[in-house]
């Protein structure tokens, strides 16, 4: 494995009072000709409290002569073969350091150099998990800004592209991205979320570019696919957790049976059905 970076120099960055630290996450893989343009966008953030990690994935072309080039600037890199790019995430959120953590693919970048400034410098977010935005989509040569969707419409698909979300890291360190997606590893993850009542918020404000014309995440067979699977999945598993949930109840009923005595179950038992009777007749007598 090589590395390198700032790390590697014994400089490590940690948050400030009223000044988080924000980890942004790159994962790349031969990306020379697009990766420079996001590491600019995210070394030139305004912010102060920022931490880099790039998680390249063995490039075989001029990859790591752009990160090298950055390398006083860029936090920590590694590079090293992996199992496609939720297992390089992955590798990210394990480095990171910060509260929150931005995943900021190679060719994509920040709307603004003062994008992260914006959402962290004066607003705490200490009720929620999940910070979400809108994007700025290049399609056809053509710039669009993609609002994020309400937060019902997720029970159905992505709502925004994980480049413009912020999520707290002692969140997505214990869960993680399920590595046997190809590209719905990041629905999968904000869809158990949601399923578990994680607080989102969101910020009507731009906060990535996406390029949302090129790489397998544009196959709608895969994506259609694989969101089918992130459904399915996730319904046996709240099928089981109610399952769960009731055989549990049936085993402890049954154990009360087993310790307590009988005539002191039947006691319960017939209290319960007096109380019954008095109230559906209304009877003012004492219950005994």
């Amino acid at each position: 494995m090589l590395s390198g970076g700032l790390r590697t120099k014994g400089l490590k960055k940690q948050s400030q009072e009223n000044q988080p630290l924000i980890t942004v996450v790159t994962v790349v893989r031969d990306g020379e000709k697009t990766l420079e343009e996001t590491i600019l966008s995210v070394v030139n953030q305004t912010y102060r409290n920022v931490e880099y990690i790039l998680v390249d994935g063995a490039s075989t072309d001029g990859t790591l002569d752009v990160i090298k080039k950055y390398e006083d600037r860029i936090d920590y890199w590694i590079s090293e073969p992996d199992k496609g790019i939720y297992d390089a995430m992955n590798k990210g959120i394990d480095l990171a350091a910060g509260e929150w953590i931005n995943f900021m693919n190679s060719g994509d970048g920040f709307y603004k150099i003062t994008t992260i400034k914006n959402i962290f410098d004066k607003t705490s977010y200490s009720n929620y998990d999940i910070i979400y935005g809108d994007a700025s989509w290049i399609i056809n040569n053509g710039i669009y800004i993609i609002k994020a969707s309400p937060l019902e419409v997720l029970k159905k698909h992505m709502i925004f592209v994980h480049q413009s979300s912020f999520v707290r890291s002692n969140l997505i360190k214990i869960m993680k991205f399920d590595g046997t997606y190809r590209i719905c590893g990041d629905y999968n993850f904000f869809y158990k979320c949601f399923l578990n009542n994680i607080k989102f918020i969101y910020i009507s404000a731009v906060i990535a570019k996406y390029e949302a014309e090129n790489g397998v995440s544009t196959n709608y067979k895969i994506r259609e696919y694989e969101i089918a699977r992130v459904h399915d999945i996730n319904k046996k598993f709240i099928w089981k957790m109610k399952f769960a949930f009731f055989y549990s109840f049936y085993l402890f009923k049954h154990m009360l049976k087993m310790i307590l005595p009988q005539e002191f179950v039947k006691n319960i038992k017939k209290r319960n059905m007096d109380k019954l009777i008095y109230n559906k007749k209304g009877n003012l007598n004492k219950v005994t």
